[in-house]
């Protein structure tokens, strides 16, 4: 083993920060209250302003913690009561009233007895139990612990691309980050950051920045900012009850040039031009957010992304006007991923009121609940974590978020009933000192320049880099131009571990990062994939680079609805000409109408255009139809180099609706 002395390494601009581009717009300025007023305030115990300082806001510790259990109520009632209505209206909106809890739903709270975990509120159960062992402000890798270890199934899109990614050696913000998490603009951390601002009342900068750092585990670049507009609006909300100063507080903390502004502005602007027609403002939502008709162009969205639920979720938070039920209501009948926005806007509306202010139709929905939901939480999606008790759950959350206030300045005043929590509202969020090794999986043969990452950190700093171990063979630890990086040729597949250390002077951090020599998959520098349906209509994928992604969690398959078809084929086009030799297939999903090839072969593309199979094929396990026909199985195809412009596997699709699923397809040089 080698050690390397310390590096003095920028922290990089693209890295460090993210939330450094926030708007700078004015925000409402709250009326001044006369001594008098004030004192009444008190007496009444609502939060108030310090004096007549701005930047200190005050509210009674057992105020803070009533509207923490609030917000645990309001997201656990609004995404059990939103779950009937998750993606039931798409095409149009739901026209009719919904009347209250459907007849389904009653049976399943009344089997449970209580409320159960579902992932808007689950990921946040497990976020709790980590805040509790590593503080109110853990870093990436820690996160990443109690995801690896509790989060492994009932998650989708970004969320479980994010979870696959840490499988294979990476740590956020790179799992997150576009170009390697393809679901980078999808709606997932809209669902599971809220925890975040509630720990942080009244302080909206951190609030704001915090949300964009915990979004992007799982997402990047504007599929963080509804995220920010809701955290900003949580940590608010306990000190602000009008609904439209919320969506602008909201509003201003989000970058300037953020689409999700131009979303917010849209759906105010329709709204006031369409009055108490919502479903003519619904209608243009969809048209712009989800069929692009005016959309800028390579804007990210469809029926799950976070731009067109955050601006349903602005739809449902102005026309509701406050009012708890008006508002999941239309967050339900709007449609799309109906139960996010209901969980994440009842949640809001309740840390107004407070928890005695929810309808009892809501909170006590069996005659013998004496407590709210029972005081229940079945968890039945978190692995290795217990039920829980809503109250015990809220009381812990809100130590958490008091340990927080002191740690940024705030502090308790009195004792008792009396005690009031003192908030320095200017408080920022600095993202935890951490580092990575960017890129993680390396391609044996090619030249390569692995990078120190540094991820957090305050702006000024300039940390100190150390980095030891056994670098893949053909590569080595070198200084260039001031900076520390591992360069050369692997030349060997496998996992090879670097122990990196970190640190500013103040703090220190070491880890053990990866890195991971696969063979080199041509198939991430091809121009082009190929594939027979370009337009399915299955369950799978829309979007063919999951074939190429290096994950099996998602699929794409070439179901469409229209006629069978006699040939169905996968693959991919270079602009260059290549070498190939090997090609992997990943088989998708089965299912009992389809997905499966009868018949299999490798083509190559000529130089006049001409597809001709490969020659000596050979296949690792044997290839037959009945081993196709199983789901999640691995076929490893070599032949005769061949130098090819174009690549493909070909064959007769199987099933009475004949058409096949495919998870990946790799092409290598040997």
């Amino acid at each position: 083993m080698r050690m390397f002395l310390p590096h003095r390494s920028p922290v990089p601009t693209t890295a460090s920060h993210p939330f450094q581009s926030r708007g700078t717009a004015r925000r409402p300025r709250r009326k001044q209250m006369s001594l008098g007023q004030t004192a009444l305030a008190m007496m009444l115990s609502l939060p108030m302003l310090a004096g007549c300082n701005e930047n200190v806001r005050r509210i009674r510790v057992a105020d803070y913690e009533d509207k923490v259990y609030a917000a645990w109520l309001g997201q656990c009632i609004g995404n059990i009561y939103g779950l009937p209505h998750e993606f039931k209206y798409n095409d149009e909106p739901r026209s009719e009233p919904i009347e209250g809890w459907t007849e389904k739903t009653l049976a399943k709270l009344a089997k449970i007895d209580g409320a159960f975990s579902d992932d808007d509120t689950d990921i946040e159960y497990v976020d709790l139990f980590c805040m509790e062992k590593y503080g109110p402000e853990p870093t990436y890798e820690q996160l990443t612990e109690f995801w690896k270890r509790c989060i492994n199934r009932s998650i989708w899109v970004a969320n479980r691309t994010a979870r696959s990614l840490m499988d294979r050696g990476y740590l956020p913000p790179l799992t997150g980050r576009r170009g390697i998490n393809n679901n980078w603009y999808q709606i997932d951390p809209q669902l599971v950051c809220e925890i975040w601002a509630v720990t942080a009342p009244g302080m909206l900068d951190y609030a704001g920045a915090k949300a964009d750092w915990a979004a992007k585990i799982t997402n990047d670049a504007y599929g963080t900012h509804p995220t920010i507009w809701y955290n900003t609006m949580y940590a608010a909300a306990f000190f602000e009850s009008d609904v439209e100063k919320l969506c602008q507080i909201g509003y201003d903390h989000l970058p300037m040039d953020s689409i999700f502004r131009m979303a917010i502005d849209d759906v105010r602007q329709w709204k006031a031009e369409c009055g108490d027609d919502w479903i003519a403002v619904r209608k243009k939502i969809k048209d712009k957010y989800h069929d692009r008709k005016g959309l800028p162009a390579g804007i990210a969205t469809g029926k799950v992304s976070a731009l067109l639920n955050g601006a349903l979720g602005v739809l449902a938070l102005l026309y509701g006007q406050g009012d708890f039920e008006k508002t999941m209501n239309y967050a339900c009948r709007a449609g799309y991923d109906a139960d996010n926005q209901c969980a994440t806007l009842a949640g809001l509306l309740a840390i107004i009121r407070g928890s005695k202010a929810i309808d009892r139709k809501y909170t006590h929905v069996l005659p013998n609940w004496t407590l709210p939901l029972n005081d229940t939480y079945k968890n039945w999606t978190r692995d290795d974590l217990p039920h829980g008790k809503i109250t015990d759950m809220a009381k812990r959350t809100a130590k958490l978020g008091q340990q927080l206030v002191l740690a940024h300045g705030g502090r308790i005043e009195g004792s008792g009933n009396d005690a009031v929590l003192v908030i320095d509202t200017r408080a920022p969020f600095t993202p935890p000192l951490e580092i990575r090794l960017f890129p993680v999986e390396l391609d044996r043969g090619k030249e390569t320049v692995v990078r120190p990452e540094v991820i957090g950190g305050k702006p000024s700093a300039l940390p100190s880099i150390m980095l030891f171990g056994n670098p893949p063979p053909g590569m080595s630890v070198q200084h260039r131009k001031g900076r520390i990086i591992i360069a050369g040729i692997p030349n060997l597949k496998g996992t090879y571990s670097m122990n990196a250390t970190i640190t500013d002077g103040k703090t220190t951090r070491a880890t053990t990062l990866p890195l991971i020599v696969r063979e080199q998959n041509l198939a991430k520098t091809a121009s082009k994939v190929l594939a027979a349906v370009t337009k399915p209509t299955g369950k799978g994928s829309r979007n063919l680079d999951v074939l190429r992604d290096m994950m099996t969690v998602e699929h794409y398959d070439s179901f469409d609805g229209n006629t069978a078809r006699n040939e169905d084929h996968y693959g991919y086009e270079w602009q260059q000409p290549i070498q190939a030799s090997c090609v992997v297939y990943q088989t998708g999903p089965r299912f009992p109408n389809g997905g499966w090839f009868e018949t299999l072969s490798i083509q190559y593309r000529d130089a006049k255009g001409n597809w001709l199979p490969v020659k000596n094929l050979k296949s690792d396990p044997p290839w037959t139809a009945d081993r196709d026909r199983l789901a999640k199985r691995r076929f490893e195809f070599i032949f005769d180099s061949v130098t090819t412009t174009a690549i493909r596997i070909v064959g007769t699709p199987g099933g009475q609706a004949q058409f096949t699923s495919i998870a990946e397809l790799s092409v290598h040089p040997q």
